[in-house]
């Protein structure tokens, strides 16, 4: 067995980190949450979504937030709501406890406005903040892991990785472009849904390609990885996210070969020695991604609305 250092969680697999998630369910509550995650140390996104979708669109934006809020990596959420939108934070939220979770609201139209729903939030997110601070990093095993790999171009590594991690008794959730080859896998991966989490099936693969490098990974830590390898196409800089740390894979050339020192791991290491730095970054060692501090995403939409 591999021993990894994680933060225990009640409820599903440990956590590679312990953010506590203040989460806008609309584009229009992004500000009041950036203000209450900054003054209680906790961790927000912004973006541009949750109102003006119709269909489907609705069902992939409050499923990939739910599937962000229920991350291992998630300690504590708060969802913060307009009170108007689209896609509404009551909804999210019943949505989260649907994955067994515990989330906590607070509504800018139920509080009658900007100021005392940041207040309230930010008396909600202190205390929050305070019991995951509380959590202590304990011993767990690598079969309590669940890696998210996103590759946009061919790389030997990428199969050896997977078997790697399979043999381990990890999960592993898989997005490629159509430049990258699957061919090498070593079993047929199950098909996976944005905000879904993984079944018995080892590994898992996005049913529906989001169609970019960023949606890619974006749609991936929806899926509740604790960590993601990223194998970035060689004219692409590696990604970043909140709340899920990349481990970014260099190429041998193109743009790769100009900036080394934004990789994780160089173009000449092995599928060993990613796993070796997995490992290390689910324990506590920060990655690239994380020293960026990226907050910011963009999910694609299904349909083409005003």
């Amino acid at each position: 067995m591999t021993q990894i250092n994680a933060y225990p969680r009640t409820q599903g697999q440990p956590g590679a980190r312990n953010h506590v998630f203040v989460l806008p369910s609309v584009v229009c509550s992004a500000l009041v949450a950036a203000e209450i995650a900054e003054a209680a140390g906790a961790t927000a996104v912004a973006h541009q979504h949750g109102c003006g979708h119709i269909g489907q669109d609705i069902v992939q934006t409050r499923a990939l937030f739910a599937g962000l809020a229920s991350s291992p990596n998630v300690a504590q959420s708060l969802v913060v709501s307009l009170g108007c939108e689209t896609v509404q934070g009551r909804s999210v939220v019943d949505e989260i406890v649907r994955h067994g979770r515990d989330p906590h609201f607070v509504g800018i139209q139920d509080r009658g406005g900007s100021t005392a729903a940041r207040e309230e939030g930010i008396r909600i997110a202190r205390r929050l903040k305070a019991l995951a601070d509380a959590i202590e990093r304990d011993a767990a095993d690598a079969s309590a892991l669940t890696l998210g790999i996103v590759a946009d171009r061919k790389d030997d590594r990428l199969a050896d990785l997977v078997a790697h991690a399979v043999a381990r008794g990890a999960r592993v959730v898989l997005a490629g472009s159509d430049d990258a080859d699957l061919s090498g896998l070593s079993e047929p991966p199950a098909p996976l849904a944005v905000g879904s989490e993984p079944g018995s099936s080892s590994l898992s693969v996005l049913a529906k390609d989001p169609g970019a490098q960023s949606a890619r990974v974006l749609a991936v830590a929806s899926c509740r990885p604790q960590v993601i390898v990223e194998f970035p196409a060689e004219n692409q800089p590696p990604s970043s996210i909140a709340l899920v740390p990349v481990v970014g894979v260099a190429a041998a050339g193109g743009l790769h070969a100009a900036i080394p020192g934004e990789f994780d791991i160089a173009a000449d290491e092995a599928a060993v020695d990613i796993w070796a730095a997995v490992l290390d970054v689910f324990s506590g060692v920060p990655a690239k991604s994380e020293l960026r501090n990226s907050t910011t995403f963009a999910i694609p939409r299904l349909l083409r609305t005003m």
